[in-house]
């Protein structure tokens, strides 16, 4: 579906319901259809009941692309990666923050990553948790905008022989408690990243909000460039909870 298909069916269903939905940014349609734990709920009682979801597609006027359910699938966006409550926990500081930032906090994810970045949560837990062994790891970018996809947060780690280490890219989804991770958004997410770098290895995670404790990591067995076009599922690697001490406004 184009980003026109889907403002013209806004602007029908506003003639058809009398409802005051705005058709200026068709580009957020699946953003906000997929955003808190009802989009399974939100979407069409028909097309669920002929198997089929959606993904968003970006670039050229794409809006959306209906999808056929996996085997197994039972709803059109499953929650496949929850927080678990029993994954290890570990402490991280946030009095590195400074009073009147904190004081800004917002629920947002915008807010989310940078305070996991401030506090290299990420760095933390490959560190000490990791499924996939880095040498080093740094902080690239935020917010990348691409023309498929947008990556919340970019990582350059190193890995292999310290003396000749190979670079590894590790892309970030982030979601507010609330949200869902969405498969199709971090494997878009990776394709991405094979598309704009010269790597051989991406490692994706999602970085996920838990109200008034912090953030819940999850780790994604790493992808090779080989397997990135046919990639179709994520495959959960290692997951920790990072317990923000003092908790953080907002998160």
């Amino acid at each position: 579906m184009s980003l026109d298909d889907v403002a013209e069916a806004i602007r029908e269903c506003n003639d058809l319901y009398g409802s005051t939905l705005s058709d200026r940014n068709p580009a957020n349609f699946m953003k906000d259809l997929l955003r808190g734990a009802n989009a399974s709920s939100n979407w069409p009682v028909s097309v669920a009941a002929k198997r089929f979801a959606a993904v968003q597609r970006t670039g050229d006027g794409e809006c959306f692309e209906f999808i056929p359910y996996r085997p197994r699938q039972t709803e059109p966006f499953p929650d496949a990666f929850g927080v678990r409550e029993d994954a290890p926990r570990y402490p991280v500081q946030s009095i590195s923050i400074p009073l009147v930032t904190k004081s800004l906090g917002r629920s947002d994810e915008t807010w989310l990553v940078q305070t996991a970045i401030n506090l290299r949560v990420v760095e933390t837990h490959f560190a000490v948790a990791a499924a996939f062994p880095l040498l080093e790891l740094a902080h690239l970018q935020m917010g990348i905008k691409l023309r498929s996809t947008e990556i919340d947060a970019l990582f350059l780690g190193k890995t292999g022989d310290p003396q000749r280490p190979e670079s590894v890219l590790v892309t970030c989804e982030a979601k507010q408690a609330k949200d869902p991770l969405i498969q199709s958004q971090i494997i878009n997410q990776v394709r991405a990243a094979f598309a704009e770098a010269e790597v051989d290895t991406v490692v994706p995670i999602g970085l996920r909000t838990i109200k008034g404790v912090g953030f819940y990591l999850t780790e994604f067995t790493a992808v090779t460039r080989l397997e990135a076009s046919a990639l179709e599922e994520l495959t959960l690697a290692s997951d920790a909870i990072y317990e923000l001490r003092p908790p953080v406004k907002g998160i």
